[in-house]
């Protein structure tokens, strides 16, 4: 009998949670509430990887389109466009599709430096995370958080 009303308790509480709406919006969802906000400033850096979206494009191409100046791209592991293998080096240059810096905050330096952040106003970091300790995308946000300080 217990084992029963285990297994009814289990299933009801599915249910129950699936018929409930989310009280949660990402950032993606409510883009109103913060552009407006990110435009008055003059250089806005963002750390961003590849399933960083708005709807179907690129945050940053998203941004950009909004009037948004964007002056840096930082990117975690695996890169920018997600072009990077686990572990591999991440090469630092220019996005071919914005003309934008990309910094890479993994390997030797694992924080935005001083001279990569100079002028900048606010920085902007977009990275879905599994949640697993041995994901990089915590740690990132923490050394990103300890330079914007």
């Amino acid at each position: 009998m217990q084992k029963i009303l285990g297994f009814l308790f289990f299933w009801g509480a599915i249910l129950w949670a699936g018929s409930c709406r989310s009280q949660y919006l990402t950032g993606a969802e409510c883009t109103e509430a913060y552009f407006p906000l990110l435009k008055q400033y003059r250089n806005v850096g963002v750390a961003a990887h590849a399933a960083s979206r708005v709807g179907q494009r690129h945050l940053i191409d998203t941004l950009l389109k909004a009037g948004i100046r964007v002056s840096a791209i930082f990117a975690p592991e695996h890169g920018f466009r997600g072009e990077a293998e686990a572990g591999e080096h991440i090469k630092e240059g220019k996005d071919p599709a914005t003309g934008l810096p990309i910094y890479s905050l993994y390997g030797k330096n694992k924080k935005p430096l001083p001279s990569q952040m100079q002028g900048m106003e606010a920085m902007v970091v977009d990275f879905q995370d599994v949640g697993v300790r041995f994901y990089t995308y915590i740690s990132t946000l923490h050394y990103i958080m300890e330079a914007c300080a």
